[in-house]
């Protein structure tokens, strides 16, 4: 006789206490069913063992019950878990040590409302467009509506970019590269990650373009420094560099994109055109319409100025910066060293441009000792040196080659003399030792150079990172022999024969200023930046002997931490009260806590002059900034530096830019030099300048320049004359006063007492002791101004570890604690309350979540004030009345509530034409 079957059927959905949820696909003699488990596949499996699988909703009615004070503290977290990421002010409870601006919080709401999000954000510089767009992936991520994000950005900003996201705003993206944490060598990395980091160069080749796009769509794309996206005319026709190609490719495959650039009009009408064609190519069919209904920019373009930025009441958000030009001679001896140097760089650039190809390597070389030369005479020397051992061990190598022994041994031995100076080795049996040791150094870095020499040049941007791979660049002027002037070793030895004795005359103004300086205030906090390691060194030991006790902290590059390493020690009170700073503190440091700024050498780009300033004329900074740069007016580069300065202030008095003390507006400065570095190329600029010696090319090509960069400055100021600005008002209608934060606390004072844990208030609204058990506790604060002082104590937001550890465990409340019986005494209907989570589907992709509470009574109509129970759950109280049946609780949350849902979504305008949604129940109350 066989076994009798249960009402069961093949396809239905069943559960095993061991194997979990799985699916009847066929039944067998004796009992037993064929049942494929989500967890383990396949298996055969006795009938009896099985029970219906309930669906979600059906398992929130059974576990019905009647509300007890536990109980409703425990739903009440679920609801509340799933709400707090959809708050509207959730961009201002993020746990990120950062200053949140009133502009920056107005930008993020009004993105994370938009649809679509297709904005060019062109804040000017030092507004925090790095800051604005991690805010928004924080809200876009919390709301659930970012799960593919790529970063596309320069090359040199990659690793900035991955530190602020991932340290500052915990968002766990990797780096797309040889150098970073993904490739695609054996798959398609753009398919398997979701949050990628990538350069620009790295992924505009033709097979990287062809990945991309054979991988899922993308959430949102950002473009960083988007200028460099550019479209040309020439003509009729239109050329579009590689840069814009991908962009175009990708806009497609992307439901958001965002575009960022301080200066994303490059005075060209055109080619701004084509760049905002890429966020919505309907706006404007041509550049003219574009000019003519410039109003309608505001559909894709936010712009605020720093004259629009302020605090939440309303004061100004920068000091005033004063710069100021130290001018200065050299002495008769640094004169005729740096005369001779000329020449030498002179008849460098004229052999290199002889060579062609060949001579590249050359007018690299030529071209780092003439920066090196600006920067000081201490570090020109160091290059010159160890130039003249590599030339020498280069001579050996070339006449051991040629079988000339006598050649070899004689260069052998000038190069062993010049270890024993250069590196003060003893001439006793153990310096000997090491001296060999490191000649056998450099001979196999000398071969190893010479190999590299070539592609280290062609990979190294002299424009855009000249001041950044400073370090790498003093050592390659040294190591890159492969092609030499006549007798350069002799002219070398030469040059250092001439080289001035006694302290430099740029190391004594800076000497005679800090001594002014500290004489009027001894613990005054003084920033030296300077580009080469060979200034570093006298600049240091100089400080160090005028003035012992007052410390000297030098930034020379290394991983962030040891930048961050040495921004605290200068931070301290009784720390060094002089940081000097390479290139690499260029970015990635705030040191607004110093207010006087020097400029040892200046950078030829006047950009990252800019940039060095910005270290310290930020927001945070109390005082006025004051910035003195050192200018030899002698030199080549000290003459070039006045006129940019001469001409830029002819520029701001036509303008009426220039202020009471003769400074040139903060913004006209850098609008100007914004668009002077699309159009002059400062290296060739500084190069063309040592073989025209008088200046009259160089001064021509500078005021064409000039005039061209004011013409743009002005072409862009009047198309975005319309743009909306910033006003403080925008702000305070988003503002909650803090009533975001106070949620959070209330959400984790009850989530912690629910697991027998306790949120201890240490200093009342400020600071806090989350005891969490087992001994663990966390310490927070509630004050963002706090948490960026103190580095030991953290801040409360939504993505701190202790907050995404209580959501995520009232997120994932079983459905069947999540149903409640009661009655509200104020509430006279009898219904069921049910709160849902919806996600909208768009038809791009635009994802929208909501929670909707809603209520219908015994008859099954939608009742008002049944839905004012989810304000007044806290007066939920046992109920004797006779509860519904499940199957009506059924029929009432499958059949009647769906088409509500669809109607108040409707009303909400959540619901576009082609969107679709989803809803899952997150609870029901019954009120009888």
């Amino acid at each position: 006789m066989s076994a009798v079957i249960p009402d069961f059927k093949p396809g239905q959905s069943v559960y095993h206490p061991d194997l979990g949820e799985g699916v009847i696909t066929a039944f067998s003699p004796g009992g037993y069913a064929a049942v494929f488990f989500k967890s383990v596949g396949l298996r055969q499996v006795p009938v009896e063992t099985l029970r219906r699988q309930l669906t979600w909703e059906q398992r929130v009615i059974s576990g019905l019950r009647q509300v007890s004070p536990k109980n409703l503290e425990l739903l009440w977290l679920s609801w509340e878990a799933e709400q707090l990421p959809l708050m509207e002010s959730a961009s201002t409870l993020t746990s990120a040590k950062v200053d949140l601006l009133p502009h920056q919080v107005v930008l993020v709401h009004r993105l994370a409302m938009a649809s679509p999000r297709r904005y060019l954000i062109a804040d000017e510089v030092g507004l925090g467009k790095t800051v604005e767009t991690a805010l928004i992936l924080r809200e876009l991520a919390s709301r659930g509506q970012m799960k593919r994000a790529l970063m596309i950005v320069p090359a040199g900003l990659v690793n900035n970019w991955a530190r602020e996201l991932n340290e500052t705003f915990n968002l766990d993206f990797e780096i797309f590269g040889s150098e970073g944490d993904v490739t695609d060598r054996k798959s398609n990395a753009f398919a398997k990650h979701n949050r990628l980091i990538a350069s620009v160069d790295t992924l505009k080749r033709p097979a990287r373009v062809k990945r991309l796009l054979e991988a899922p769509p993308w959430d949102l794309v950002v473009f960083d420094e988007a200028h460099h996206l550019s479209a040309y005319k020439n003509g009729r026709r239109v050329k579009k560099t590689e840069n814009y190609k991908l962009s175009e490719a990708i806009r497609d495959h992307c439901r958001d994109l965002l575009l960022l650039s301080a200066t994303p009009h490059q005075g060209d009408h055109f080619r701004f055109w084509m760049l905002v064609r890429l966020l919505d190519p309907t706006l404007f069919q041509n550049e003219q319409e574009m000019v003519e209904s410039r109003h309608r920019l505001n559909a894709v373009v936010i712009r605020r100025t720093k004259a629009d930025a302020c605090k939440a009441d309303g004061r100004p958000i920068f000091a005033r910066r004063l710069v100021n030009t130290q001018a200065f001679h050299l002495n008769n001896d640094e004169l005729k060293f740096y005369n001779a140097l000329q020449d030498y760089l002179r008849d460098g650039y004229n052999l290199a441009e002889t060579q062609g190809g060949k001579g590249r390597a050359l007018g690299f070389v030529m071209t780092i000792f003439q920066k090196i030369a600006a920067s000081s005479f201490a570090a020109v020397k160091k290059t010159l040196r160890r130039r003249l051992l590599m030339l020498t061990i280069h001579e050996a190598i070339h006449c051991d080659q040629n079988m000339d022994v006598d050649g070899r041994d004689n260069a052998l031995s000038e190069a062993r003399a010049l270890i024993h100076d250069m590196f003060d080795v003893p001439f006793d049996p153990i310096g000997r030792a090491e001296a060999e040791r490191i000649l056998a150094d450099y001979r196999l870095r000398v071969l190893r150079k010479i190999e590299e020499s070539e592609t280290f040049i062609l990979n190294y941007d002299l424009q855009g990172t000249s001041d950044i791979a400073a370090g790498t660049a003093e050592e390659a002027a040294a190591d890159f022999v492969s092609l030499a002037l006549p007798e350069e070793r002799r002219r070398i030895f030469s040059l250092l024969e001439r080289f001035p004795g006694g302290i430099e005359t740029k190391i004594i103004e800076l000497l005679r200023a800090l001594g002014e300086i500290w004489q009027a205030n001894q613990s005054e906090k003084v920033v030296i930046f300077t580009t080469y390691l060979g200034s570093v060194d006298s600049i240091k030991g100089a400080i160090e002997s005028t003035f012992p006790g007052q410390g000297v902290e030098v930034l020379k590059g290394g991983d962030h931490g040891s930048k961050t390493a040495a921004e605290k020690r200068f931070k301290r009170p009784d720390g060094p009260r002089v940081l000097i700073c390479t290139a690499a503190g260029r970015e990635g440091i705030n040191l607004q806590f110093s207010r006087i700024l020097f400029n040892h050498d200046l950078p030829w780009n006047p950009m990252d002059l800019e940039q060095r300033i910005g270290r310290i004329h930020r927001y945070g900074q109390k005082s006025t900034a004051q910035v003195y740069n050192f200018v030899a007016a002698d030199t080549i580069e000290g003459k070039i530096y006045l006129m940019l300065e001469e001409k830029l202030k002819e520029i701001a008095r036509t303008l009426g830019k220039v202020d009471e003390n003769g400074q040139v507006s903060e913004d006209l400065r850098s609008q100007i030099l914004g668009q002077l570095f699309e159009r002059l190329s400062y290296d060739r600029l500084y190069q063309d300048a040592v073989r025209d010696p008088a200046l009259r090319r160089t001064r021509q090509e500078i005021e064409v320049a000039m005039e061209n960069a004011a013409r743009a400055r002005n072409v862009v100021f009047e198309l975005f004359q319309d743009l909306e600005g910033f006003n403080i008002s925008d702000y305070q209608a988003h503002d909650d006063k803090g009533a975001g934060m106070l949620r959070l606390i209330h959400f984790a004072t009850i989530a912690l007492q629910y697991k027998n844990g306790k949120l201890i208030e240490v200093e009342k609204g400020k600071t806090y002791i989350a005891d969490i058990g087992n001994g663990q506790s966390v310490r927070f604060t509630t004050q963002r101004d706090i948490a960026i002082e103190d580095e030991n104590l953290s801040l409360l937001g939504l993505e701190h570890p202790l907050i995404q550890q209580l959501l995520e465990a009232y997120t994932n409340l079983p459905p069947e604690d999540r149903a409640l019986r009661g009655k509200i005494p104020s509430l006279n209907n009898t219904g069921v309350l049910t709160v849902w989570h919806i996600e909208v589907l768009g038809a791009k992709g635009q994802i929208q979540r909501l929670i909707i509470p809603l209520g219908v009574n015994r008859e099954g109509e939608r009742t008002r004030s049944i839905e004012q129970a989810w304000t007044m759950l806290q007066q939920l109280q046992p109920s004797l009345g006779d509860g519904f049946t499940a199957d009506w609780l059924e029929h009432i949350i499958s059949e009647v509530i769906p088409p509500m849902l669809q109607r108040e979504l409707q009303y909400k305008g959540a619901l576009p034409e082609g969107a679709m949604f989803s809803a899952k129940l997150l609870g029901l109350v019954e009120l009888v």
